[in-house]
C-alpha cells in the first residue's frame, strides 16, 4: 500500500518526467533538484552513489538512477510505478509518431519540415559524441581503442561489431589502465553478484535469439520476437547513454536489416530530442515503424513499439 510519502514522490516523478529535457547530464541536475534539495527523499551523497553505479552498468543511466532512488524510497512497487511514469509518455508519443509517419510524409509541408529536422538530429548526435569523447578519451590506450573501434565499424558495417568492440575494449582497458583502488571495488562488486540471476539474464537473450532464428519469417510472431531480442541485446552491451545507442541502431535497423529508411530514422530521433523523458524511448518509434514497413496493422505497430521499449 502506498503511503503519503510515496504518493508525493510519484507526483515529483511526474514533474520530473515532463521537464527532463537535455539528456543524462541535465537529468542529473534535475534529479538533484527534485529529489534531494526540494524534498530530501535521499541525500546528495546517496544520489551520486546511485548515479555512479548506473554509469558502470549497461543501459540508460538516467532511468537506472531514477528507479534506484524510487527503490530506496519505497521498494520494488514504487520503483516499478516510477519506471512506468517515466517511460510511458514519451514512448506513447514516439509510437504515435511512427504510426503517423507514412501518412504525414506524403504532405509537402511535412517534407519541408523534415529537411530542417534531420540536420539538427545529426548535429545532436555529433555533439553527444564530442562530449563523450572529452570525458573518456583521456589516455593513449583509450584513444587507440576509440580509433580502432571506429575503423572496424566503418569497414565491417555490422551490428555485431559494436558489442564485440565494447567487450574487447573493456578487457584491454581493464587490464592496462585500471587503478588498484578501482580494481578492488570491481572485485567486491562482482563478488556480490547473484550468479543465478545473471544466468537467467543471459538465458533470456539466448532463448530469444534461438526463437528468432527458428520461427518461420512468415509467422506474425517472428518480427516482434526478433525486435525484442535486438533491443534486449543492445541494452545489455551499451554504456554511455542513449546517444551511444543511436549509431548502433542505425547500423542494425537501417543499413544491415533495412527495417526502415534513413530519413524516417533521423526524423524520429530529431522528434525524440524535442521531447522530455528518456532517450531510449526512441526505440518505440523504431519498433512501431519497423512493424508498419513489414505490413502489420495498427495493433501490430503498437505491439512493436511496446516490445522495443520493454526490450
Amino acid at each position: 500500500m502506498l503511503n503519503k510519502k510515496h504518493l508525493l514522490f510519484l507526483r515529483d516523478v511526474v514533474f520530473f518526467t515532463f521537464t527532463a529535457f537535455g539528456g543524462a547530464q541535465a537529468h542529473l541536475s534535475l534529479l538533484l533538484r527534485y529529489f534531494v534539495k526540494t524534498n530530501r527523499y535521499i541525500s546528495e551523497e546517496q544520489l551520486l552513489e546511485i548515479n555512479a553505479l548506473a554509469q558502470v552498468l549497461p543501459g540508460p543511466a538516467s532511468t537506472q538512477t531514477l528507479v534506484g532512488i524510487a527503490y530506496k524510497v519505497g521498494g520494488l512497487k514504487l520503483a516499478l510505478l516510477t519506471f512506468l511514469i517515466w517511460i510511458l509518455p514519451s514512448a506513447a508519443i514516439m509510437t504515435f509518431a511512427a504510426i503517423s509517419y507514412a501518412r504525414f510524409d506524403r504532405k509537402q509541408e511535412f517534407a519541408e519540415i523534415l529537411e530542417y529536422i534531420q540536420p539538427i538530429a545529426l548535429g545532436i548526435v555529433a555533439y553527444g559524441g564530442f562530449i563523450l569523447a572529452r570525458r573518456v578519451l583521456i589516455s593513449q590506450v583509450s584513444i587507440f581503442l576509440a580509433v580502432a573501434a571506429a575503423i572496424c565499424t566503418l569497414v565491417l558495417r555490422n551490428a555485431y561489431v559494436f558489442p564485440l568492440a565494447i567487450l574487447i575494449g573493456g578487457m584491454v582497458s581493464s587490464a592496462l589502465e585500471t587503478p588498484k583502488e578501482e580494481s578492488e571495488i570491481r572485485v567486491t562488486l562482482f563478488s556480490n553478484i547473484n550468479r543465478k540471476k545473471l544466468i537467467y539474464f543471459i538465458g533470456v537473450l539466448l532463448l530469444l535469439a534461438l526463437l528468432g532464428a527458428i520461427i518461420n519469417r512468415t509467422s506474425p510472431f517472428s518480427l516482434p520476437i526478433r525486435l525484442f531480442e535486438n533491443f534486449y541485446r543492445n541494452g545489455i552491451f551499451i554504456f554511455g547513454g542513449g546517444q551511444v545507442l543511436v549509431p548502433l541502431m542505425f547500423t542494425e535497423f537501417v543499413q544491415m536489416k533495412q527495417y526502415l529508411h534513413a530519413s524516417g530514422f533521423i526524423s524520429g530521433f530529431a522528434l525524440q530530442q524535442a521531447l522530455p523523458g528518456p532517450t531510449f524511448s526512441f526505440t518505440s518509434y523504431i519498433g512501431a515503424l519497423s512493424m508498419k514497413n513489414f505490413g502489420y496493422g495498427l495493433g501490430g505497430q503498437i505491439l512493436g513499439g511496446f516490445v522495443a521499449v520493454i526490450g
